[in-house]
């Protein structure tokens, strides 16, 4: 048994359904979960709710074609609660100590879900991620590392094109397991218990490797001891089914919780000729690029942070289980390791080189919005975080007085806050002069796309789009979001 797990550890199997597929502008409309011990036995009840939607905010119609929920059905949903109440349930879900919180590609969309959702509802937005045995796991990336270095424990639907399909209401059915209604998030969080637990009894020590190496400390230890080692890259799981004999090199001084490695398939002595210009241009290759010629620099990014699978003994996996996958034998990528390493002083003029590059993502974060600025505008000061839980906790009908006496230490809390309230509590929270506020952020956002929200306009394109494709049951769907947005509208028309 790992470090990662002990007496006190249970599993939370989650997932959400949702109003759009941008986790950083899009709503949570439904959140299904269940609970088990480290042996896969459920404990405790299941957990289904719903979250209403709030009115500075309008969905994806083609969402609602793939779930089934509409805005409307959700009036008849006795367990649908304001996103405030939806959020604290979940947070207090998640936040219980021994937790380890697992989806299906959570990783690169519930957790950032789960993350906007609680600081636009003014709760701390990664405590439920770390300490007291928490963590999260993602069963999507165990599956793409059980294709690539233990194939024959799984059977792998294929698309039209031949190529393995990962999506879960695929893999289900090919593994003969049990998923009554894919796109239910109840449904989906059982699918996702019972695939991790047929991969587990197939191969306990891959899922017992997969969860020690899960937390970023870990493989960050992997990356400090400079060894070669084999990376499954979920981009490239066509060639060598996505594995990379890689070398690590050092972290990135301009992107946090990132590591650069060189792709040892290419010759280290290229590494010394690299220049600023290639650098520019070679870092990041479209296909359209390649196609043309350019070829991209064989570095290899590794965030720490995103589950990534690494596994020591590069050389005698290759040996042994490589045959046909790789093109040289093992030999050849030691052979360039050892020269990494014999230049290792030599890695400073390399380093300089991305120092140049820094990292300009937060820049293209919509700070005109306060809801969507969590990486953009820094961690609030503990006074700041203090001031937003106990504002938090207050009933509604005593907000209103207490916002007029909030002082915050960053700029956009109070923003944030007041739109907390409208969003949640109009009808208790709001003043004359902060509904004013809160109808103009709305009009912002809704009619003239404030930080790239969806408007009106392109509500209706996307409709038009989407019903071209639909059956009469779809029809009905797609009709009874348009009556949704049809009334949320009508109070912008002059």
């Amino acid at each position: 048994m790992t470090d990662t797990v002990n007496n006190s550890t249970s599993y939370l199997w989650y997932d959400y359904e949702t109003f759009g597929t941008e986790a950083r502008k899009d709503r949570p409309v439904q959140y299904g979960s269940f609970r088990t011990d480290t042996n896969f036995n459920i404990i405790g009840q299941s957990m289904v709710l719903y979250a209403q939607l709030a009115d500075d905010y309008i969905p994806s119609p083609g969402s609602s074609l793939v779930t089934g929920i509409t805005p409307m059905s959700l009036m008849d949903e006795e367990n649908a609660l304001a996103e405030a109440d939806f959020a604290k349930v979940i947070r207090d879900e998640m936040g219980k100590p021994g937790t380890i919180t697992i989806g299906y590609n959570n990783r690169n969309y519930d957790d950032e879900m789960t993350r906007f959702m609680f600081w636009r509802n003014l709760l701390p937005a990664y405590d439920t991620e770390y300490g007291e045995g928490r963590g999260r796991f993602d069963v999507f990336l165990l599956v793409i590392a059980v294709y690539a270095v233990a194939p024959q424990i799984l059977n792998w639907p294929t698309k039209e094109d031949g190529t393995v399909c990962f999506k879960l209401d695929r893999l289900t059915p090919a593994n003969n397991l049990p998923h009554r209604h894919a796109h239910d998030a109840s449904s989906d969080a059982f699918a996702t218990l019972q695939l991790a637990k047929l991969i587990a009894s197939k191969n306990p020590r891959l899922w017992e490797y997969a969860l020690s190496i899960s937390k970023s400390d870990k493989i960050v230890e992997l990356l400090n001891e400079k060894r070669p080692l084999l990376y499954v890259d979920r981009y490239s799981l066509h060639h060598r089914r996505g594995l990379r004999p890689v070398m690590p090199l050092f972290e990135n001084p301009s992107v946090r919780n990132e590591w650069i490695c060189w792709d040892l398939s290419a010759d280290p002595n290229e590494m010394w000729a690299i220049t600023e210009k290639d650098m520019k241009e070679r870092s990041f290759v479209t296909r359209e690029q390649k196609e043309q010629g350019i070829k991209p620099l064989p570095f290899v990014r590794i965030k720490t942070k995103k589950q990534p699978f690494l596994m020591k003994g590069m050389s005698v996996w290759i040996t042994k289980n490589g045959q046909g996958l790789f093109e040289h034998p093992a030999a050849y990528y030691s052979e360039n390791a050892s020269k990494i390493l014999a230049s290792a002083d030599r890695l400073s003029e390399l380093l300089s080189l991305f120092m140049a590059l820094a990292d300009r993502k937060a820049e293209e974060h919509a700070k005109d919005i306060p809801e969507e600025a969590l990486y953009s505008g820094g961690f609030p000061s503990n006074s700041d975080a203090r001031k937003m839980a106990t504002f938090r906790a207050l009933p509604p009908e005593e907000m209103a007085d207490a916002f007029d006496r909030l002082e915050f230490d960053r700029e956009d809390l109070a923003e944030l806050t007041l739109y907390f309230m409208g969003r949640n509590y109009p009808e208790y929270a709001l003043t004359p002069e902060t509904e004013r506020l809160w109808r103009l952020h709305k009009y912002n956002k809704l009619v003239k796309g404030l930080g790239g929200a969806r408007t009106f306009t392109q509500f209706y394109e996307e409709l038009e789009e989407v019903r071209a494709g639909a059956d009469e049951h779809g029809l009905e769907i797609l009709e009874d979001v348009e009556g949704y947005v049809e009334n949320l509208r009508s109070e912008y028309e002059a």
